[in-house]
């Protein structure tokens, strides 16, 4: 990821600094010489030999530059002057350098994440500017970190994922710290494939506590896939909330210790759990108290994060508030939808309104229990006045009662995590057929679920949408659905998606900007429907699917990069089908006692928005924050011109990056507005750019890039889904 940079990342050492400083100033001169022999304190540079051999990694040394704890390497293609190479390989080792061992003091001098000791004080990590070497095109990756040959760390960057400011170098850096707490050592480090989601999360985590209020991770992904499994690999980016809960708790170096005392057989949650002394049962109330606060994403930064939670499509944290099924409305008495029900340290929020003013509100939830899941439940509820929240106790159990106090005029939620008895280790891409659920119901008193007390509206639609009639979901203004098609009251149709037929959207599903479901298909549960995805006839899209292409047959209930629309059937489900409990089973006994009032916190203030992140690109796109809804009015200065250029860097099925360069005309500009008309599609992720609109594309500049002095320019990139071809491409500067 790359996002705008603060004027200031981290204060390095003394020492760190004068060292950066020379090897900066000579960077130029030491670029085009051969490495000279190190000192005996200094580190020294190990590359691979068979990188040059075999040409992998051909690298030269008059395209090389060094600092004290980095050496760049770049191909052939960027030249030995890469500050003035065409404009798709061209950057600035210099620049690069000089970020990277700001956010190397931070981690190291800073936040301490792990000593500066064996092989990380032995060698400096090698960082590839990938896209440059014409000996192998292959060397493309946008941005990854990790290490090699179990001795040296290793950051891929493409030369837009370079641009000042770049999240994903603070990223990808992050990584390679979380590689140096095992390298050189066995039988250590989280190596085990149940920690994916736990090494994506964490460097979210660890650039977030550098960069603070520049980005928040993926939140789209997470606040609309909150029930899925915590380790699920769909919401990765923005699983680091549970992180921050930690750090709040027990304080920023505790983070650190899973990190550097983890055990290579273990879950992250099992590390967790023993550094912490915690029973099974600790650990599933701690997981329900972090669930509880993401009602209100109630933490201590949460200033930095309001502005991104903001800027969402309008309807995700209105719908991750999920409205229950009835069972028998008479008798109170509701369930959870079996296909969103949550995962293992997944969630579900409800909003449940009080019968009176203030009044005791109770429940008896009974879960359907699977001993090969372990199942397990721990809940509370949550008020929340003006956006202040206050914590009811956590309850555990199979089949347990609780109540709570209301208060006139707050809101109240219940919120209910999937806790098992042990912690599952799937692997990072086990999908959601492979994760056990679970399915829970409850009878209240005092309180109905929301969408089913008497008189209940749902008021006007977020975004300016709509409640479809047919079904209840929410549906953008530009979005084209039938009156005969149905969207559930927990799903939604965005942007210029298409549902047609008597085709269903149900669950938390959802048709993105550019998708189609037509004829008979459903889309259900958590899966997604990307931009220029089709799905008809009698196809079933269901669990956290994400197909590509057009499915017109078959069922698809899992992410799988490698399956294709090929009208087979779904992927066997581990969890087993179960009835309905009687409502008898839910009787509330009155046997519980309301909870002793927990302190308020103070209400967190919400600043003005801060500058859009720029998340890295990986293999399978995900949709990200939704743009600012309306476009600033743009004057235009006679005399002043602009003119943009528009290239597609690479593209994939759904898919595209592509770089603009936005250059100033004869007298300087103070500002800039670029649009681009595309086919279809929108955009996911941008950098050094702000998204101004969606259709068509506008771009203006980020806080950095606004002016630009006579013929001078800058290049700015987006990631897109859809078609990649811009009809026009136009400037218009002020």
């Amino acid at each position: 990821m790359t996002a705008v940079r603060p004027a200031r990342l981290a204060t390095p050492t003394r020492a760190r600094a004068l060292l950066l400083a020379l090897a900066l100033l000579l960077a130029p001169f030491l670029a085009a010489l051969p490495a000279t022999p190190a000192h005996a304190a200094d580190k020294t540079v190990w590359i691979p030999e068979r990188w040059r051999t075999t040409g992998e990694v051909a690298w030269a040394d008059n395209r090389k530059a060094e600092s004290e704890n980095f050496v760049v390497l770049w191909g052939e293609h960027a030249g030995t002057t890469p500050t003035t190479a065409p404009a798709q390989y061209r950057f600035d080792p210099a620049q690069v350098l000089r970020e990277l061992e700001d956010a190397y003091a931070f981690f190291v001098d800073e936040m301490r994440f792990t000593p500066e000791t064996g092989l990380l004080a032995q060698h400096k990590i090698i960082v590839i500017i990938t896209t440059t070497w014409s000996s192998n095109p292959g060397l493309d990756a946008w941005a990854t970190g990790g290490s090699t040959d179990g001795r040296v760390g290793v950051i891929n960057l493409a030369p837009g994922a370079t641009q000042p400011g770049s999240w994903g170098l603070v990223h990808e850096l992050a990584h390679v710290m979380q590689n140096y707490t095992f390298l050189g050592r066995s039988g250590v480090g989280f190596t085990h494939p149940s920690a994916g989601t736990f090494w994506e999360a964490s460097a979210e985590f660890m650039a977030m506590q550098a960069l603070p209020g520049v980005a928040a991770g993926d939140l789209t992904r997470f606040v609309r896939t909150e029930n899925l499994p915590y380790s699920s690999s769909r919401h990765h980016y923005g699983a680091w909330m549970l992180l921050q809960t930690i750090k709040e708790r027990r304080g920023l170096a505790f983070v650190n210790r899973i990190w550097n005392e983890a055990r290579s057989t273990e879950h992250p949650l099992e590390t967790y759990r023993r550094i912490a002394g915690l029973t099974q049962d600790q650990l599933n109330a701690e997981i329900a108290q972090y669930a509880m606060r993401n009602v209100t994403y109630d933490y201590a930064n949460k200033a930095d994060i309001q502005p991104h939670l903001d800027r969402l499509y309008p309807f995700l944290v209105p719908q991750s508030v999920v409205q229950l099924e009835a069972v028998d409305a008479a008798q109170n008495h509701f369930a959870v939808p079996d296909g969103i029900a949550p995962g293992a340290f997944g969630y579900t929020k409800i909003r449940v309104v009080p019968s009176t003013p203030g009044a005791l509100v109770r429940v008896h939830l009974k879960g359907h229990v699977d001993p090969a899941a372990g199942s397990g439940w721990s809940y509370g509820f949550v008020g929340v006045t003006n956006g202040v929240p206050r914590y009811g106790p956590v309850t555990q159990g199979t089949d347990t009662e609780a109540s709570f106090q209301t208060r006139a005029g707050e809101q109240v939620y219940l919120v209910v995590a999937g806790t098992p008895s042990a912690v599952p280790k799937h692997g990072f891409l086990d999908g959601y057929p492979e994760n056990h659920r679970y399915p829970f119901e409850l009878r209240l008193e005092g309180a109905l679920p929301s969408g089913h007390e008497p008189g209940h509206s749902r008021g006007t639609a977020p975004g300016g949408g709509r409640w479809h009639p047919n079904g209840g979901g929410w549906v953008d203004a530009r979005a084209t659905v039938a009156p005969t098609a149905y969207v559930g009251p927990n799903a939604a149709v965005y942007g210029r998606a298409t549902v047609s037929g008597n085709a269903r959207i149900e669950g938390l599903a959802w048709v993105n900007d550019g998708g189609t479901v037509s004829g008979s298909a459903v889309v259900r549960d958590s899966a997604l429907i990307q931009g220029g995805v089709s799905i008809g006839g009698t196809a079933v899209v269901g669990g956290d699917a994400e197909p590509s292409g057009t499915c017109t047959s078959g069922t698809y209930l899992m992410f799988d990069p490698d399956r294709r629309c090929d009208g087979g059937p779904g992927e066997t489900d581990v969890n087993r089908p179960h009835g309905r409990f009687p409502s008898a089973e839910l009787a509330i006994t009155g046997a519980t006692t309301p909870p002793a009032p927990t302190p308020t916190p103070t209400a967190t203030p919400t600043p003005t928005a801060t500058p859009r992140p720029t998340p890295t690109r990986t293999a399978t796109p995900r949709p990200t924050s939704t743009p600012a809804p309306t476009t600033p009015t743009t004057p235009t200065v006679p005399g002043r011109t602009c003119t943009a250029s528009y290239t597609v860097t690479s593209t994939w099925t759904g898919g595209f990056v592509a770089s603009v360069r936005v250059t100033a005309g004869a007298q300087p500009i103070e500002g800039w507005t670029v649009t681009v008309d595309l086919p279809s599609g929108s955009v996911v992720h941008s950098w050094s750019t702000q998204v101004l609109t969606q259709r068509p594309l506008t771009l203006g500049p980020a806080a950095w890039n606004s002016r630009l002095a006579a013929g001078s320019g800058v290049d700015v990139g987006f990631q897109g889904t859809g078609g990649s071809a811009a009809t026009t491409v136009t400037c218009t500067a002020r």
